[in-house]
């Protein structure tokens, strides 16, 4: 005996959840009344024959709102999409376009499709419901029939044959209660044991119905990520691909977000909470919820490539939409999007790649515009990568906006823009990452040239003048923040020239910084140093009201610089002044000797005292 929960929307029935408890199937159509979304919630009780028999009915005035298939073009499905047997549908990669799909309706019912996928009775009446199904399955037989090399209508025939395979499938789900208890006894790294035995193209059935057991009790979004963390194991690489997978599939939504999140009194605010959990550094005295700040703790780890890609996705949205920044003034918004700006700078452009970049051009037009007029293409689009200091961040920025739908009908502009930045590179090492040879660079720009549509024969002359150019070091741009600063490669020229020795000897300026019996020099132990509570940084602190990371020291035109990177601020202390205060974004050069201090002794905290010193020699 079963008993099914099923809501009524848009005249259509959906199972939101299978119950052996005829109790807890009450408990639930409860809650669901309480939401007032749906205007029907009735319990349906099913013996074993499959009779069907309404036992609970109760009507609320929620519901109105339909949902449809969300839109989703080419560049979403690729070859490795396609399925041809009902068990590629549990890969991840046909899991995210299901996702991105039908993100309404998986917002809607608050699950995933890894869930969803093992579940008869969700299957059944999501076949029947007309507005969602049909058009569904329509739109990915248009989009991957000529990738197959076949008619639509062909693909929409396969596509329904899968899905008949894939409720067979779910009718024999039960057998893989093992695979649910491997996990709940071993965590993944049990789980992946358990499929050693199986075929390979099994494995991701048995992985994905497994953590759709331990997510079907979750009934909220917030909830999903706490279950999914509890097996999060650092350092254990394949540990973290499965987990990663699941929470991108988790968070790659509004909803979702907007649940993480909690309290955000603008979009603004909401975006930077996002990028802040994306860089692992989110301000945990905010008033965030513990399930997103656990998951920035996650990322700060390091890897977690999907889900950091499905959160920039949700910064992206936000960007691309009309909803203002901030509620206050033009000078707000203003403020608040360069911040988002600093937050997006990567070494290659700003995070996110073509669709980030057109949407960061299109705020941008409208940010800096003046009179109710949006700013001009051109004069925005050089304004954006004016912000990036260094030559492969603005050539970075301009591929990708070159290589968006906007940014296309604006080539002529960006490929003038393009050519000038080329010119203005002296040196290879100018545009390689660190650890990253300048041959793949080389590789790499040939690639974005090409897919930027950049003129065949202007996209070789640059791609020749990058292969003449020496492969010294920088010679004009700042060191990424944390990365070693390379020493000059020697040459020809400089192994002939003849020391005289009659010159004074080269000094060596070095900030020196004393904490707790450690010292640390600039630029001997790294062109930057940052301080904060997070284990990545140079100078970890205890002290709870500081920053994950707090506040940076860089050498800067031969000038040592403090920048503060805090919420509640860094104070300067110089003997003979009065003690300086930087809030968040302010930087001020450090004199000969002093103190950094980091703390609220209002709070009743022990400050951070951090002795400064600048030798010479």
């Amino acid at each position: 005996m079963k008993f099914e929960v099923v809501v009524e929307q848009g005249g259509k029935p959906n199972i939101d959840g299978v119950f052996e408890d005829e109790a807890a199937a009450r408990e639930r159509a409860g809650y669901l009344l309480r939401l007032a979304k749906f205007p029907v919630v009735r319990i349906m009780k099913v013996n074993g024959a499959g009779k069907e028999e309404v036992i609970f009915q109760k009507a609320s005035s929620g519901g109105a709102k339909t949902t449809t298939i969300s839109h989703i073009d080419d560049a979403e499905v690729s070859a490795a999409d396609l399925c041809t047997d009902a068990l590629q549908v549990f890969s991840f990669a046909s899991r995210k376009v299901l996702l991105r799909l039908l993100r309404g309706y998986w917002d809607e019912q608050a699950v995933i499709p890894a869930e969803q996928l093992h579940r008869y009775y969700p299957l059944r009446y999501f076949e029947r419901e007309a507005l969602l199904f049909n058009p569904a399955i329509m739109r990915l037989a248009t989009l991957q029939a000529p990738l197959l090399g076949i008619k639509p209508f062909d693909r929409h025939d396969q596509i329904l044959r899968l899905f008949g395979a894939l409720k067979e499938l779910a009718q024999a789900s039960d057998t893989l209660a093992p695979f649910d208890q491997a996990l709940a006894r071993g965590g993944v790294a049990g789980l992946l044991a358990a499929t050693l035995d199986r075929a390979p193209e099994e494995r991701d059935r048995l992985v994905t119905h497994a953590f759709g057991a331990v997510l079907e009790p979750c009934r909220d979004w917030p909830s999903k990520v706490t279950a999914i963390l509890r097996f999060h194991e650092e350092g254990d690489t394949e540990n973290g691909c499965v987990i990663d997978q699941f929470l991108a599939e988790t968070v790659d939504g509004r909803e979702p977000v907007r649940a993480l999140i909690g309290y955000a009194p603008d979009l603004g605010t909401a975006l930077q909470s996002l990028l802040a959990a994306i860089h692992g550094d989110l301000d945990d005295r905010l008033p965030l919820t513990d399930e997103l700040l656990a998951l920035s703790n996650a990322l700060g780890g390091g890897g977690f490539l999907e889900t950091r890609g499905a959160l920039l996705r949700r910064v992206q949205g936000g960007l691309g939409g009309l909803t203002p920044l901030t509620r206050t003034s033009d000078s707000a918004e203003g403020k608040a999007f360069q911040a988002l700006l600093d937050r997006l700078a990567s070494f290659d452009g700003y995070l996110g790649g073509p669709a980030m970049a057109e949407s960061l051009t299109r705020r941008a037009k409208m940010v800096w515009g003046a009179g109710g007029q949006d700013a001009a293409f051109d004069a925005t689009v050089q304004r954006l990568a004016g912000r990036l200091p260094m030559p492969a961040q603005r050539i970075g920025f301009l591929l990708d906006l070159a290589t968006s739908p906007f940014g296309r009908h604006k080539a002529s502009v960006l490929i003038r823009q393009v050519a000038g930045e080329f010119e203005r590179v002296t040196s290879a090492r100018e545009l390689a990452a660190p650890g990253v040879s300048v041959d793949e660079v080389r590789a790499g720009l040939g690639r974005r040239l090409r897919a930027a549509g950049i003129p065949r024969a202007l996209a070789e002359g640059l791609i020749a003048k990058i292969a003449s150019i020496p492969d010294g070091q920088r010679s004009l741009s700042t060191p990424l923040l944390g990365a070693p600063a390379p020493s000059p490669a020697p040459t020809a020229h400089s192994a002939e020239q003849t020391v005289d020795v009659r010159a004074p000897k080269a000094v060596t300026v070095r900030l020196v910084l004393s904490f707790r019996g450690q010292t640390h020099r600039i630029p001997d132990d790294g062109p930057q140093l940052v301080i904060g509570r997070s284990s990545q940084c140079g100078i970890v602190l205890d002290v709870p009201s500081a920053s994950r990371q707090h506040a940076s020291l860089f050498q800067q035109d031969g000038v040592f610089v403090l920048e503060d990177l805090s919420r509640n601020g860094t104070r300067v202390v110089v003997a003979g002044a009065e003690p300086q205060v930087l809030a968040q974004g302010d930087t001020i050069p450090l004199g000969p000797r002093g103190e950094i201090v980091i703390g609220a002794p209002e709070l009743g905290e022990e400050p951070a005292r951090i002795a400064w010193e600048v030798t010479r020699g």
